[in-house]
């Protein structure tokens, strides 16, 4: 448990220094708005392209290793979706709660994943970014079409929402040149690289300048079904997954931190762009995140000690 915990320390730093920056206002609530933009629109799309089109994909457990996260990304859209039932007047609501429950914030884990699985975390890290939130992303921005305030008037506005965000375009994008061999671009692949080496410190910096510790009073009982789910049904759903497949130790270790991080930042800009409720969108991202400092430790020490 201690080695784990040392593992993620470095990351819970990063995200307590956004806080108190943003506490002491050495930069204003505004210029944290502008950096998370510039991020999502910018730096996070370069990363993502940058980490499909290294991964290796030929690698022997790759394929099972995909096929687990995303199954367990499955059963947790479908127990997302569930909670329609108990959050059916207030379609917005349920969207920051289906959010909530699906999207995973994988910067944490991929920050710490050499020190917590050796060098075979990083690269089934990398394996499942892309796919998975190529997946994540298209199923997150279907529900925002469909119950958010800014309702799709029909399928084909879905598919235009779909196909204008960025970071499915960036995955697809990364996706197509591994398939096409098209895995580096010269100039550009150098220039996607640096972009990208400065998303992971800005999305830990920005998480923690975006806790908004007023907007937990907002709805406690969305907030806690959905930190619930992610939490502790996302950490369980990955591991099932995984025994199921017959995955070894380190990639079951490896599925179930994936579960266990908190919600993603992103889901918040989402929220704003497509008329999700973005205040109950950064109540679950608050609480998931200050919940995970205990919860995500504890989930991969559980996985990596069976």
């Amino acid at each position: 448990m201690a080695e784990v915990y040392a593992a993620l320390a470095p990351v819970f730093i990063l995200i307590a220094l956004g806080w108190l920056a943003r506490a002491s206002r050495i930069i204003a609530p505004e210029g944290f708005g502008a950096v998370n933009r510039f991020g999502y629109f910018i730096l996070y799309p370069a990363f993502l392209f940058t980490i499909v089109t290294s991964a290796d994909f030929a690698n022997r457990e790759a394929g099972p290793f995909i096929f687990a996260v995303i199954a367990g990304f499955a059963i947790m859209a479908v127990l997302a979706l569930a909670t329609r039932f108990l959050f059916r007047t207030d379609g917005p609501a349920f969207t920051s709660v289906f959010q909530g429950a699906l999207r995973w914030n994988g910067f944490p884990l991929l920050a710490a994943a050499t020190a917590l699985y050796g060098p075979v975390g990083l690269e089934l890290i990398g394996i499942a970014f892309g796919p998975l939130v190529f997946v994540v992303n298209i199923i997150s921005v279907t529900v925002l079409a469909r119950w958010g305030a800014n309702r799709a008037a029909s399928w084909r506005a879905v598919l235009d929402q779909i196909a204008a965000n960025p970071l499915i375009l960036s995955c697809g994008a990364g996706l197509l040149a591994q398939a096409f061999g098209f895995t580096h671009l010269g100039p550009a692949s150098d220039a996607l690289r640096l972009l990208g080496q400065a998303a992971m410190p800005v999305a830990l910096i920005t998480v923690g300048a975006g806790l908004d510790f007023a907007a937990l009073r907002a709805d406690g009982a969305r907030v806690a079904t959905a930190s619930a789910l992610k939490l502790i049904a996302a950490p369980f759903a990955l591991w099932l997954c995984a025994a199921w497949l017959g995955l070894g130790p380190t990639a079951t270790a490896i599925a179930v931190g994936i579960g266990a991080t908190p919600t993603a930042a992103a889901g918040y800009t989402l929220a704003r762009e497509m008329g999700g409720d973005a205040r109950l969108m950064a109540a679950v991202i608050t609480a998931t995140t200050i919940l995970s400092f205990i919860t995500m430790p504890l989930a991969i020490s559980l996985a990596m000690n069976r």
